[in-house]
């Protein structure tokens, strides 16, 4: 029977003081230290096997290696790193014909910068942001158009170009709800685009912040059906800096000491708090993602959340689940 090798096969042993690699680079004239075959040895064992090692090297995608690394909460050296040790091996195999293309080389490499992760909200944060009064509302975000805003945000999890985008045209107030199917690229006050992903979606809101919004409207001074809903001063639809700049002041206000937290964390709230309660597909579709593996990456659950959780299946499990005084009382439990 035959067995195709894996890429584990090849990468176990593969930085290895006086290993064929090693001699193959001592020849050329590159040695490299036992320090950094030994570092490398780790990567390979701490990640490159882990996230790769049961694919055979033909079949290991750019796509697929892309998706495992922005997955990683590892800063951008370390996942370049990473993709360094993995190219060699590809390499050292293409030289020996195993195999016949690198797919590294189609991996757009990261940034060097730290990276600051995207994270939810709890309840308590958002119930100081979002009081449900509206004259305690005015006094966090200091403006209708700014409540309204983030409002819209909490209860849609629209990225910050859909919401700049919407018109009133697009507001259907019987239904609580915006058809997304735009945004304004990032950078840009008046470029109309499509979504990121090119999904359209629904955006439901609630009655407070249709209400809210129907505030705004009387507030409001250009009212024709193309106007943009959310202008500044200048009656130019809300820059994305100004939106973080505003969310920032709005924590300070509250009380809440998370310099991190930015327009985004608004959608990865939405996210998870909407895994709770709808199917995986429902939630996607009104995240407008691409694939089922982001909206499972966009979930950042707190442990309120996992709380609630627990609560939930403790409520569909029968009592003394491990009981086995009779055969008729044994469960199989299938999640």
């Amino acid at each position: 029977m035959f067995f195709q090798k894996t890429l584990q096969d090849y990468a176990k042993n593969f930085f290895v003081l006086n290993g064929e690699w090693d001699k193959k680079r001592k020849q050329k004239g590159r040695a490299i230290s036992e320090r950094v075959i030994s570092l490398r040895a780790g990567v390979v064992r701490n990640h490159i096997i882990p996230l790769w090692g049961n694919f055979a090297p033909e079949k290991l995608t750019a796509k697929i290696i892309d998706e495992k690394l922005c997955m990683l909460k590892l800063g951008g050296n370390q996942k370049n790193s990473i993709l360094v040790c993995l190219s060699e091996i590809y390499k050292w195999l293409i030289m020996n014909d195993l195999t016949k293309d690198n797919p590294v080389k189609n991996v757009m490499r990261f940034s060097k910068n730290p990276i600051r992760h995207r994270g939810a909200l709890t309840d308590v944060e958002l119930g100081k942001l979002f009081p449900n009064n509206h004259a305690e509302l005015l006094k966090i975000w200091g403006s209708q158009v700014y409540a309204t805003a983030f409002l819209v945000l909490r209860d849609t999890g629209l990225r910050p170009g859909e919401l700049r985008a919407l018109q009133w045209k697009d507001w259907h107030s019987e239904s609580k709800f915006f058809p997304i199917t735009k945004a304004i690229a990032a950078g840009k006050r008046m470029e109309i685009k499509s979504t990121k992903t090119g999904a359209v979606k629904p955006a439901i809101v609630s009655e407070f912040t249709a209400a809210e919004i129907g505030n705004l409207y009387i507030e409001s001074k250009n009212l024709m059906p193309d106007s943009f809903i959310f202008l500044s001063s200048a009656g130019l639809p809300l820059c994305g800096n100004k939106l973080r700049k505003k969310l920032k002041r709005a924590c300070k206000i509250a009380g809440i000491d998370r310099p991190e937290i930015s327009p985004y964390w608004l959608r990865y709230t939405f996210n998870t708090r909407m895994l709770e309660l709808l199917p995986d597909d429902k939630v996607r579709k009104l995240m407008g993602h691409a694939t089922p593996l982001m909206t499972r990456y966009y979930r950042d659950a707190d442990i309120f959340s996992l709380k609630r959780e627990a609560e939930e299946i403790s409520k569909i499990l029968p009592k003394n689940i491990f009981s086995f005084e009779s055969k008729s009382n044994q469960l199989s439990l299938c999640f």
